[in-house]
């Protein structure tokens, strides 16, 4: 039997956040994330915050519960990305009440400060693979859109 029985033990420390990426970018049967919640997290991790959120916003909206709870967390930690932990804290109420609606019990702190930190982490691994700085600084903001007038007008 080898020294290192451990499941993950043998991988690289940067596979296992990676692998965990994968999982929740992952498709499935039934999508545990929800379309929207599993776009705004790609964004999220191209630091495209503004987008990110527009994209939390769209499955608070139509999500189910479930998808409404994540949506939340992942409002909350898109939030702390961008420095603004007030911000974040103020969602903290509509974390736990769509948890509750989800689940049928109360949420408890360390349960919601584990959901936000893991969109983080699954984050913060994204951009590490793909060259950009876990903060996002010097990250050149996305190109304006300049609105197309048709011909005529």
């Amino acid at each position: 039997m080898h020294e290192n029985t451990r499941i993950g033990a043998h991988l690289p420390p940067l596979m296992i956040p990676l692998l965990l990426a994968g999982l929740l970018l992952s498709g499935c049967g039934e999508d545990p994330m929800g379309p929207d919640n599993r776009l705004a997290l790609m964004a999220l991790s191209e630091c495209r915050h503004a987008q990110a959120l527009q994209l939390t916003d769209n499955a608070i909206a139509r999500g189910n519960e479930q998808n409404v709870h994540r949506a939340w967390a992942l409002k909350a930690a898109i939030l702390r990305d961008l420095g603004d932990s007030k911000g974040a804290e103020a969602l903290y109420p509509k974390i736990a009440a769509a948890w509750e609606a989800a689940k049928a019990r109360t949420l408890t702190d360390a349960r919601r400060e584990r959901d936000i930190g893991l969109f983080l982490d699954v984050a913060h691994a994204e951009r590490q693979t793909k060259g950009l700085p876990a903060d996002c600084s010097k990250v050149p903001p996305p190109p304006a859109v300049t609105p197309q007038v048709p011909a005529g007008e």
